[in-house]
């Protein structure tokens, strides 16, 4: 985005849209906590059971251990791309016979 088109952008943003928007959120949270202790009350008298909380398996768990592997941090697809001039260069020109001798590739038949 050039900083032009940038900045007409937020020029755009009134402080009144601005609450417009932000107010539709707010009143939805302060609604949701005038309301919280009725809820409650409203299901003290009833059995309520949690319709997503864990339900036994069908089957004994067998597992004695977990090996959990968490692995954060990678860098992004975008970080990684390596831009490559010669391909430019080189796209829409048949591969040569040297490179394709004795390899099998996907894209290749079978005959």
């Amino acid at each position: 985005m050039n900083p032009e088109t940038y900045q007409r952008a937020l020029h755009k943003i009134t402080r009144r849209h601005f609450f417009q928007k932000c107010g539709v959120g707010l009143g939805s949270i302060a609604l949701g906590e005038m309301l919280g202790g009725r809820t409650q009350q409203a299901f003290a008298g009833t059995d309520f059971i949690n319709p997503i909380a864990p339900k036994a398996g069908h089957f004994p768990a067998k597992a004695k251990n977990v090996i959990y592997l968490f692995m954060a941090g990678g860098p992004s697809q975008l970080e990684l791309f390596d831009y490559k001039p010669k391909l430019k260069e080189l796209d829409g020109q048949p591969i040569p016979d040297s490179y394709m001798e004795g390899r099998r590739f996907a894209f290749m038949d079978s005959t």
